[in-house]
């Protein structure tokens, strides 16, 4: 008989911890609706809606991407205005990029790279100038840049941006990703020259010499010189400029 009212007592003690716990789980439960439903209201309040709809409108949505263009595009023209305008042949509203491909000074040949990688990384269409493949590139940086200074140098949107160390402090900090924003993007490599930028001349095949019109056999049969004639429609190294990408 006593052991049955120990039994007992302790299934009387079991209901009453298990009754607790339910309590004290259905007070919580209300503590946290009720602090949703504040949080609910704060928001309601500080957006200006009614309390009935927090969900925006489809005018409403199109507004606030609006003025999030707007204020990009504020934030962006107001980054490009921080640099010199200087504007190379055809680079208005793209990125113009002055490198060699030499490897002859490793430095200058490393910070070409280093400028290439940041670029491509960001997917950005650019038109690449190699002033070790043609004079006339490297005649247009020194005379853009008033003097004989040396690749890389980087153009956006007609404003002269720097070398190698300057583009690679503006993407550390961030900026260069908000220059480089509506530039169009890479989609794959030129269909014509495989991203080469250059192609060999058809005219002259590659060596840069055609056959002079007024050759004549036997008149300078002991001159070779007067025998050909500097190809026009390439550059000294036999090679023309990609008509879809340079």
């Amino acid at each position: 008989m006593k052991g049955m009212k120990e039994r007992l007592a302790k299934k009387i003690k079991l209901i009453t911890i298990v009754s607790t716990l339910k309590q004290g789980l259905a007070h919580h439960r209300n503590n946290v609706d009720r602090t949703i439903h504040h949080l609910k209201e704060e928001i309601v309040v500080e957006s200006g809606q009614s309390r009935g709809c927090v969900t925006p409108t489809l005018p409403e949505l199109e507004d606030v991407y609006e003025q999030a263009q707007e204020h990009d595009l504020q934030e962006e023209t107001g980054i490009l205005l921080e640099f010199e305008e200087n504007c190379p042949p055809g680079g208005e509203d793209s990125i113009v990029f002055y490198t060699t491909g030499l490897r002859g000074v490793r430095k200058t040949f490393e910070a070409c790279r280093r400028v290439r990688f940041l670029l491509e990384n960001h997917k950005v269409m650019y038109k690449e100038r190699d002033v070790s493949m043609d004079a006339e590139f490297r005649d247009e940086m020194w005379r853009l840049l008033g003097g004989k200074v040396t690749s890389p140098r980087l153009f956006i949107r007609g404003r002269y941006i720097g070398g190698a160390d300057e583009v690679v402090a503006l993407n550390e900090n961030g900026k260069l990703k908000k220059l480089l924003e509506g530039i169009s993007l890479v989609d794959s490599p030129c269909e014509c020259c495989d991203n080469e930028r250059f192609l060999i001349c058809f005219s002259c095949n590659g060596s840069s010499k055609l056959i002079a019109d007024h050759y004549d056999d036997e008149e300078t049969s002991n001159d070779d010189n007067k025998m050909w004639t500097r190809c026009r429609e390439c550059n000294e190294n036999g090679l023309v400029k990609c008509p879809l990408c340079s």
